[in-house]
């Protein structure tokens, strides 16, 4: 740390920061960082705090539990805010479909506030046949371009339009990305039969401890936002709920091998392709599938659970998953015969995830009595589910039980009886829990600990490969630039500016090999690692590709680039800035 701190502080004087003549600057702004309660979020945020400081940029932490924090960050109430994005399913899309204007998870604000009738961006969509926009708002560039990306069927455009869209977020400086995820979990040896997907989500239904099946106690995270499947965006809710509901799919482990199966369907079939391109998918349901108070699931609950979750009135986080149904969002054209077991779906055209969002909670069904009490997602009595497990009993901040759903139409292949989520977001608290034996499963472990765990752990700690990216985000609307004569577009594109500048500062390698600890990757894109691109490349590895750098991404993340990078963001931040340089 000192070695990169004295760096920064002697390029930082080499400029030198301070009052200079000509136009008025701005004051510097102090900047509130924001993240949830955990010991690696606050390690990573007094990293970025150090860095901001050797320039002059003041930045105070902001520590808030996890379920104030997300809604504080959805809300906008924010400036600068910790963030990290998993894939919902194996396509880029899902890294950039979010920050359309009407996404729940647009945290950013993209085109929400005063950004809405900003006026500053472009799109060329005419080789695709699409129009071209000048001086169009986020509305009407970005979100068109994520539309026509939607329903174009030729890879290659596809593909190409999609890198479109990553430079469009890139360029506002908005999203900092800092390293490719990886997995960390603890899980102890006596457990078999667990396995996770590249979402981060764990499957514990077919475990046994030590040959025994009567229990397991883990610790995923801390009280969930929500386990409605319609609403919940956190992946620790998703992993209860993959529990508790089964959906037309699911991810499953065959011969050692994850793929996506039929589940409450009896086969995931082939769609038929119609004359104006959309896509009409016919499943049927299983027989003898049952909800957990004993009523006959129908296939009208999917299709009531689905137009239910995609509607503007409920206003999910995660109702633009159903943007590629024909509709789309109060007008599905998904059919149910109750009598038959069918459901019958049309989307807009084909996409090669289809399967994958079939066994995305949001596609799960939800039961009728769901829809006159806003609240029956929280306790048991009303807690009404069709998959393996029921919740047996829910002690708020403390425990959630799981127990085998003795409805479950596949209740002999589940093997763990009972299921003890405890809940903390304390990391010290999960692995002291884990060492003492009582908690088999921590999904979270202290930062300052990791190096030993790899040593005294390593069958028992997990660094597994996950589908993301950890990175910073700056809520657009705010003021980067108190008091100064700039308004609109013109100190937009200021601040801009100075948002890539600062994302520049940060030394990558640094947070994840001393701070982070966990294998990570530094990153210089948003979509992760793991994605493929048209031409059979990861796409990460071909983004910003036209701008020639010698670098793969936006930036350069090597080692030997830092100090240079550092010195272009101090020359940008001179521009509107009288940075004071303490001694």
């Amino acid at each position: 740390m000192k070695r990169i701190l004295a760096l920064v502080l002697a390029i930082v004087m080499l400029f030198g920061l301070t009052a200079c003549g000509g136009s008025k600057k701005s004051d510097v702004p102090t900047l509130d960082y924001l993240y949830n309660t955990s010991d690696s979020h606050k390690a990573i945020g007094e990293y970025l705090q150090s860095a901001l400081a050797q320039v002059g940029i003041t930045m105070t932490l902001k520590n808030q539990e996890w379920n104030t924090f997300l809604n504080t960050r959805k809300n906008g109430d924010y400036f600068v805010a910790r963030n990290g994005w998993l894939a919902d399913y194996n396509d880029p899309i899902c890294f950039l479909d979010m920050w359309t204007s009407n996404s729940g998870n647009n945290d950013v604000q993209f085109g929400k506030g005063a950004h809405k009738d900003l006026k500053m961006y472009s799109i060329d969509l005419t080789k695709f046949g699409g129009a071209k926009v000048e001086n169009g708002t986020w509305a009407e560039t970005y979100d068109v371009l994520i539309s026509k990306i939607k329903a174009t069927t030729d890879a290659a455009a596809r593909y190409e339009m999609m890198h479109m869209a990553e430079d469009m977020l890139m360029a506002t400086g908005c999203i900092v990305p800092l390293y490719y995820y990886t997995d960390l979990y603890m899980i102890d040896d006596s457990v078999e039969g667990f396995y996770s997907n590249p979402l981060g989500y764990k499957y514990m239904m077919y475990t046994k401890v030590n040959g025994k099946t009567d229990n397991l106690n883990v610790c995923l995270a801390s009280e969930p936002d929500t386990l409605d499947p319609a609403l919940n965006s956190a992946v620790d809710g998703a992993t209860m709920i993959t529990h508790l509901f089964s959906g037309l799919a699911k991810w499953a482990e065959v011969d050692g091998k994850l793929t996506i199966v039929a589940d409450a369907a009896k086969e995931l079939v082939k769609g038929v392709t119609n004359a104006d391109g959309t896509v009409t998918y016919t499943y049927t349901l299983r027989d003898g599938l049952k909800w957990s108070n004993g009523d006959e699931l129908k296939a009208s609950d999917f299709v009531n659970a689905w137009k239910r979750a995609a509607s503007e009135a409920l206003g999910a986080d995660y109702g633009y998953m159903f943007e590629v149904v024909k509709g789309y969002p109060n007008d599905l054209a998904a059919t149910a015969d109750d009598a038959a077991k069918t459901i019958t779906i049309t989307i807009n055209n084909a996409i090669s995830y289809w399967d994958e969002l079939l066994a995305f909670p949001t596609y799960f069904p939800v039961h009728s009595s769901a829809y006159n009490n806003e609240k029956w997602a929280t306790e048991p009595a009303t807690y009404i589910c069709n998959g393996a497990y029921v919740i047996d009993s829910w002690t708020h901040d403390s425990v959630i039980t799981l127990k085998k759903n003795d409805k479950f139409i596949d209740k002999a292949s589940i093997t763990m009886e009972k299921i003890n989520c405890h809940l903390s977001d304390d990391a010290n608290n999960m692995l002291a829990n884990f060492k003492k034996g009582d908690w088999l499963l921590i999904d979270d472990v202290p930062t300052n600990e990791i190096a030993t765990l790899k040593k005294d752990y390593p069958n028992e700690f997990v660094i597994a490969g996950q589908i993301g990216t950890y990175y910073v985000c700056w809520n657009v609307n705010a003021d980067l630039l108190p008091g100064s004569s700039l308004k609109g577009v013109e100190k937009e594109k200021a601040q801009q500016e100075i948002r890539n500048a600062i994302g520049l500062l940060y030394d990558r390698n640094y947070i994840v090999e001393k701070v982070a600890q966990g294998g990570q990757l530094p990153a210089s894109s948003f979509v992760a690692m793991g994605m493929t691109d048209a031409d059979g490349n990861e796409f990460y590895k071909n983004a910003n590709k036209a701008a020639g750098n010698s670098y793969v991404g936006y930036f350069d993340t090597s080692a030997s680039a830092y100090s240079a990078n550092v010195e272009k963001a101090v020359e940008v931040l001179k521009k509107y800035y009288d940075i004071k340089v303490a001694d």
